[in-house]
């Protein structure tokens, strides 16, 4: 479905969470129309949810990176890199004061969402599809202000005055209790659309209740959650390397590839994705920035690479581990002899794919370990300009739902059932399956094994800080990996991330900064 952007003009109030402290805007007059009666009908409805939608794209361009992947043991600084904004992120070394903290575009969505939801209490006849995908991204957007700042401003009505924004914060159990799960409920009741890869449908909607469910530690329901979701019968695992690299791939043509392809990132394994498009030059996906283009800032980290090939060598090792299962690709080579031969080209393809000068013709390339940037979207840089970035960012993907039912029921004491769905994953890539004596007996070690396949699965999607963060995980995974690279130890407070200063100078003491920042 294309998202057309949001063309209702309608003066914003001026609010410290919405606009950084040097823009003036006035607020509404006393006179202004009311929220309530805005929107008059389903064409102004429509209207309304898709300028909904174009604040999700402005507020995920690089929020998703930032705060799902970048603190995460799945990169480090690149030696070269003389970035110190993302440098101390990468370290958890950051100050407050950084402008990646700014909130303010997940509000601004948010009170679009409150308008259309209040609005349509008076409208007759709204469409309940459009009203249950406002209640599904109002639900998104609260789950990761709390997963990300633990205690925040809970905006539930159209903000008219600026008194209005400056709420002291909201308990993240009470914004989880009474928005994050009664919103996700109200729209699993409402939308109607099975499917729908760049809009919330019944698909997406019990993908984000997976997670919502396993955050609070309620497996069996999310359990219930992901096999509805595979009952829909909407998603499938792809097969091929080729179709799975085509998921992600935005390579537009250059020097080293004059005839690529361009954008493709299609296929049955994505649940929903946020849409950027070619004609919409007012946003743009943060992608190319994030990882690819400009002087090297954020490299694969050398623990998951290290860990990467210990799983699957890129030697012969590898027939030591799995002596009937060959690789995937083979190479040409040159043997002592100056003769061509073809060998096996030994290791995990989703290592080559997602790795910087990677490729399935060579393997993993020669980018040194600990200086590869992740290209799981492109694979040549050169002239590739950010402004220029439409690569849609995926946000809930099929495999990353059957590992995640994995997890559940490796809580819930089903670890054979676990070993199948990871194994159903390892098929699909026609890699090698995982051996019950490889799995682990506790359930410790299950969780571990698993996490580390969502790890190689899912690199740069912007899972991995969550899977830590959902399982305990962050600082026995991480303060090792800090020390050696003279980073901030993380402690419990330190887990959720501070208060952008900014927000909190204006708040005028309605907001306290986090603890231990």
């Amino acid at each position: 479905m294309k998202i057309f952007k949001y063309k209702v003009v309608i003066l914003w109030v001026t609010l410290g969470i919405f606009f950084s402290c040097d823009e003036k805007i006035n607020p509404l007059p006393e006179s202004f129309v009311s929220p309530e009666s805005f929107y008059s009908n389903n064409a102004e409805l429509q209207s309304a949810l898709n300028g909904v939608y174009d604040g999700m794209q402005k507020a995920y361009n690089n929020a998703n990176f930032t705060f799902g992947e970048f603190r995460s043991d799945n990169v480090q600084p690149s030696p070269s890199s003389a970035n110190i904004s993302r440098t101390s992120l990468h370290n958890s070394s950051f100050d407050p004061a950084e402008g990646f903290l700014n909130w303010s575009n997940f509000y601004r969505t948010i009170d679009r969402a409150n308008r259309l939801i209040i609005s349509s209490e008076n409208v007759d006849g709204a469409d309940p599809n459009i009203v249950g995908q406002a209640y599904a991204i109002r639900s998104k957007l609260y789950f990761d202000l709390i997963r990300i700042w633990n205690n925040v401003p809970l905006l539930l009505e159209p903000v008219r005055r600026s008194e209005d924004a400056f709420k002291p914060v909201t308990s993240f159990n009470e914004i989880m209790n009474s928005v994050v799960i009664p919103d996700m409920l109200m729209a699993e009741e409402l939308l109607t659309d099975v499917s729908s890869n760049f809009t919330f449908s019944q698909a997406s909607i019990l993908a984000h209740q997976a997670e919502v469910y396993m955050w609070q530690k309620q497996e069996s329901i999310a359990e219930s959650k992901l096999e509805e979701l595979i009952r829909l019968n909407t998603h499938s695992l792809v097969t091929t390397p080729e179709a799975w690299q085509n998921l992600f791939f935005n390579q537009p043509p250059t020097n080293l590839f004059p005839n690529a392809t361009g954008k493709i990132q299609t296929g049955p394994e994505l649940i929903f994705s946020i849409l950027y498009e070619d004609a919409d030059l007012d946003d743009r996906s943060g992608l190319w920035e994030a990882y690819v283009t400009g002087a090297n800032i954020t490299s694969i980290s050398e623990e998951l690479e290290n860990k990467w090939i210990e799983r699957f060598p890129i030697d012969e090792t590898w027939n030591n581990l799995y002596p009937n299962t060959p690789p995937v690709f083979t190479a040409e080579v040159l043997d002592v002899n100056g003769q061509t031969v073809t060998e096996p080209l030994y290791g995990d393809w989703r290592h080559f794919a997602s790795r910087e000068r990677g490729d399935f013709i060579i393997g993993v390339g020669p980018a040194v370990i600990g200086e590869a940037r992740v290209h799981k979207w492109t694979k040549d840089r050169t002239s590739l300009v950010p402004q220029n970035d439409r690569s849609d960012i995926p946000m809930f993907r099929y495999a990353d739902m059957v590992l995640l039912l994995a997890e559940a029921k490796i809580k819930l004491n089903k670890a054979g059932e676990a070993l199948d769905l990871i194994n159903q994953v390892r098929t699909a890539r026609q890699l090698p399956q995982v051996a019950v004596a490889d799995f682990g007996n506790s359930l410790d070690e299950q969780i571990d094994y698993l996490l580390d396949e969502r790890q190689f699965e899912l690199l740069g999607e912007a899972k991995r800080w969550w899977d830590l963060r959902r399982n305990n995980k962050v600082i026995e995974v991480l303060n090792p990996i800090l020390e050696r690279r003279g980073g901030a130890p993380i402690t419990e407070q330190r887990l959720f991330f501070p208060i952008f200063q900014n927000h909190i100078i204006e708040a005028l003491g309605n907001y306290e900064q986090n603890p231990g920042w």
